[in-house]
């Protein structure tokens, strides 16, 4: 007797990629999932979600988990690439971020048929390997998807991310550092490039860069937005200032205790500490990005010089804070304890399937460096 075949139920839900027609959908959903923490924050992409991926390279994708029933969008993730250095060499770097999943949803099977649908995806085999950042505050994702769960790919912890706000309070004295601090230019600009390639080679997982992406694809800068060190006609350092408001926003949801119950006092003392306003809920936060940053030699006082003309240039203007990255192990770390600090941090990961696991292991000791205005 031959056993009767049962077909086995569809599922609900559809992973796809998502196309511009999900565009205000993908938005809402961001608004609507604050990343947890002490301080509750929303990622947001107003007015076009798919032109904001866009200053992540030139390939992007974006997956969505769709529910069959009412058509809603229920999760997505973002998949981008572009040149990096991993061990000194340039080559195609992956990037996961942007991962929300609609609450009603969590603890079931979406998250491992999204990685499934990752997986497909990365086998057009244009990148080995893939960063990501999960904020410090996020313990969900830290105890699920970075834990090792069967299903999902290896997540390698290459250790702490800190990515403060520099409190922009009051000047501060300038830094004699045997070095021009000028404003950039398009002359510059060669200058500037060969400072940021030759100084990120010495850093894993670092973006490389070309004179045309400075003209073209990171929105919103300007070669004038770089602040660049000069000694003896010989551009020695580089950092730039990147205002993403017109196409990324950060917004607080709320706090936790005992935040909640300090926040009122501290913005009362504000007018004698000098210190920045805690936002209310539901406003977003005024700052801007310290990117691109670069040192020959990794050099503390040129990059005190070039941090502190940023941040004095930023005194008296709408910015409460300037947010930067930096590794752990980056030696340019201890110039911050030179500022005032809302602290953040999370913690880097180098993601890795089967095919990108030798290539991981021979990953060797240069410290890491994201940029913070790609998160």
């Amino acid at each position: 007797m031959i056993a009767p075949v049962v077909p086995l139920p569809r599922s609900r839900f559809d992973i796809e990629l998502a196309t511009p027609a999900d565009d205000q959908e993908l938005r809402a959903l961001l608004r609507r999932n604050p990343i947890p923490g002490s301080i509750s924050v929303t990622f947001e992409r107003e007015p076009d979600f798919f032109a904001s991926c866009r200053i992540r390279g030139d390939f992007f994708q974006v997956g969505i988990g769709r529910d069959r029933k009412t058509g809603r969008i229920t999760g997505l993730g973002t998949r981008s690439i572009a040149p990096a250095f991993v061990n000194g060499e340039p080559m195609p770097l992956g990037y996961l971020a942007d991962l929300r999943l609609e609450p009603e949803y969590r603890g079931g099977t979406l998250i491992t048929r999204g990685y499934r649908f990752l997986k497909a995806l990365h086998e057009d085999g244009r990148t080995r390997l893939y960063t990501t950042m999960i904020f410090a505050g996020n313990s969900v994702a830290l105890k699920t998807i970075a834990s090792g769960r069967a299903g999902l790919p290896t997540y390698h912890d290459m250790g702490a991310l800190y990515s403060p706000g520099i409190n922009i309070r009051r000047t501060k004295p300038a830094v004699a550092a045997a070095c021009d601090i000028l404003r950039g230019s398009y002359e510059l600009l060669p200058e500037i490039v060969d400072c940021l390639n030759r100084n990120n080679a010495r850093r894993q997982f670092a973006p490389m860069h070309t004179i045309s992406m400075f003209r073209k694809q990171w929105r919103g800068f300007g070669v004038e937005n770089f602040y660049v060190a000069v000694r003896d006609s010989r551009v020695v350092g580089v950092l730039g200032c990147w205002n993403q408001s017109s196409f990324k926003q950060t917004r607080v949801v709320g706090y936790a205790l005992p935040l909640r119950w300090l926040v009122p006092f501290a913005n009362a003392l504000r007018p004698l500490t000098g210190a920045p306003r805690f936002p209310r809920p539901g406003e977003e936060l005024a700052y801007f990005y310290i990117s691109f940053i670069a040192v020959d030699n990794d050099d503390l006082r040129t990059f005190r010089a070039l941090l502190r003309t940023a941040y004095n240039d930023a005194i008296c203007t709408r910015y409460l804070y300037a947010i930067l990255a930096l590794h752990e192990r980056d030696p340019l770390l201890p110039v911050l304890r030179e500022y005032s600090l809302t602290p953040f941090s999370g913690r880097l990961f180098c993601v890795t399937f089967d095919g990108g696991k030798n290539l991981f292991w021979k990953l060797d000791g240069r410290v890491p460096y994201l940029e913070a205005a790609t998160f």
